[in-house]
């Protein structure tokens, strides 16, 4: 090819020549064939020069993809393996360590620990084995107060007598002998002393909290079903244990990679689905079957939004585009690429006039509907990892990395408060019907709930931190309020989707009341709720849809 090139460009060179001397003798002759002919054929020599270079440069520009594909499917293997040697180092120290405790004391498990790793890891493990003998010190602790633990529980169960429910005060009863013996705490009478939950070892030792781990027994009493079913979603009587009973409905295999967003439609008879496999599916809950597949994102699906007529479904994605879908044909309408960078959320405004998107690229941008026109851009200073629409459609919360909440108007466009009381990286944003309580899930598990004030009669919002809840023990990927604002559903990394109901003093309680798991390794990435809040749908990292029903 590449010598046919040459002389192909050798015999243009010639032509072109050949052309010049013809020109002259036409001139000096009034003969124009001299110098026509000449033109011609190096026209033509020029065109299938320019189209063999077009077709070179193509099969050139091939090969460095197939190669720079394989280079990183190479590194990618790489990776991969660098994590499962990481992931069997980690489980063959934890193992070593925990034999190693069992058998020896303290010093004896530290000095192991100190020759059996390299210099760089001693001081951390050390630290783990430190915190393994604390442990240890706790669980000797809580065998010698044990009375206050049982103490706590039996009132619990005196609440459930007063209540005539003879049934759950039995199993609870054979649960908490259960845990007793599980603990190697004896056969122990069951006391009314009223006990702390903070313990001494002795005179000159610190005092230990239990607290957090009376917490860890009490939600793994929950979610691992050692409570009826009942118990777990609270339908005792009561204040305390009023709340709604959830039943898992059905589980839908839907995607072959992360759920990532969901969405209902506004009659809550069908349900949006988007996923890290590129796909976005539309789903007939009631049979369980797809009525639509769209396939053409080029990566990741990262948000959805329906619009509240019913017409249109935005999709926002990690390949920076926003499209517009007709919801009852499954039909393209615009594709948007106004961002610079993956788009992380997307809300449209009750009026189903405008879409509201939030980028990585720091901006915010407002687009009317149907036509997808940009109207304005409002410069974030950061990334936009969550965006909020308030219930009016008057003003707009957004979030990014530093953990910063602020609330921006509509209209104008201008910032009108910023929170200054947190610092924790927030994942996921939600704003109450009654447009008053904004709640943020943080990457280390707590729920931020901020308290609006001053929003009658059209004023500027004032924002202030009303609670912080330590919700999940990882990452809160999704976090949306109920149709009547009266409980907050949570979805975190740590594999639970947790109901969080707020009080007479409409605070939220500090415990969830409902655990919503199916499979206690399954992390949830999305969490929806259809507009009669008696559905919830939660796609997980497996790539499936759990239908929860409230009955």
């Amino acid at each position: 090819m590449s010598n046919s090139l040459h002389w192909l460009d050798l015999s243009e060179y010639l032509a072109i020549a050949v052309a010049v001397v013809g020109a002259i003798a036409a001139a000096a002759s009034s003969q124009w064939i001299y110098a026509l002919v000449p033109i011609l054929i190096s026209l033509v020599l020029s065109a299938i020069n320019r189209w063999r270079l077009t077709k070179n440069l193509h099969i050139h520009d091939r090969s460095l993809e197939r190669k720079l594909d394989r280079e990183l499917q190479q590194q990618g293997e790489v990776l991969q393996q660098e994590i499962a040697q990481a992931r069997s180092f980690a489980t063959a120290l934890v193992k070593q360590t925990m034999a190693v405790q069992k058998k020896s004391e303290p010093a004896v498990l530290t000095a192991a620990i100190g020759t059996a790793l390299p210099l760089e890891n001693r001081q951390d493990v050390i630290a783990l084995a430190q915190k393994f003998d604390l442990h240890q010190q706790l669980m000797q602790s809580m065998q010698a107060h044990v009375t206050g633990v049982e103490g706590s529980l039996k009132d619990v169960i005196d609440l459930l007598e007063s209540n005539a429910l003879t049934d759950r005060v039995e199993y609870l009863e054979c649960h908490l002998m259960q845990m007793s013996q599980q603990l190697g705490l004896g056969s122990t009478e069951l006391t009314q002393s009223t006990a702390s939950s903070v313990f001494s070892f002795g005179d000159d030792e610190p005092e230990i909290d239990i607290t957090p781990l009376l917490d860890m027994i009490s939600e793994d009493l929950m979610s691992n079903n050692l409570m009826p079913e009942n118990l777990i979603s609270g339908e005792l009587s009561g204040d305390l244990w009023s709340k709604p009973t959830w039943n898992l409905w059905q589980t839908i295999s839907a995607h072959d990679d992360w759920v990532r967003c969901l969405s209902f439609t506004p009659d809550g008879g069908k349900l949006v689905s988007g996923s890290f496999d590129k796909t976005i599916k539309l789903w007939q809950l009631e049979t369980g079957t797809t009525i639509h597949t769209l396939v053409d994102h080029l990566k990741g699906v990262f948000a959805l939004a329906v619009s509240p007529d019913g017409k249109l479904l935005a999709s926002g994605s990690w390949d920076d585009t926003i499209k517009l879908w007709n919801l009852a044909t499954g039909s393209l309408i615009q594709n948007l690429t106004q961002h610079q960078a993956s788009v992380r959320s997307l809300a449209i405004s009750p009026d189903s006039k405008t879409l509201v998107s939030g980028s990585f690229d720091q901006t915010i941008v407002l687009w009317s509907l149907p036509d997808g026109a940009v109207t304005k851009t409002i410069p974030a200073l950061e990334p936009v990892a969550a965006i909020a629409l308030s219930t009016d459609g008057k003003f707009l919360v957004s979030t990014g990395d530093d953990g910063t909440v602020k609330i921006w108007s509509l209209s104008s466009g201008a910032m009108i408060v910023e929170s200054i009381n947190n610092k924790n990286c927030i994942g996921s944003l939600a704003i109450s019907p009654d447009s008053r309580t904004i709640a943020a899930g943080t990457v280390n598990g707590y729920i931020v709930l901020w308290q609006l004030g001053n929003i009658e009669n059209g004023q500027p919002p004032q924002i202030e931190l009303a609670q912080t809840i330590k919700a999940h023990a990882g990452q809160i990927n999704a976090c949306v309020f109920s149709p009547d604002g009266q409980y907050l559903i949570t979805g975190s990394v740590d594999g639970k989707a947790k109901v969080w109901y707020r009080g007479e003093d409409l605070r939220f309680r500090d415990r969830a009341r409902s655990i919503l798991k199916g499979d206690p390794g399954r992390s949830v990435m999305s969490v929806a709720i259809d507009s009669a809040g008696n559905t919830v749908a939660i796609g997980g990292a497996d790539g499936t849809i759990q239908l929860w029903q409230r009955i």
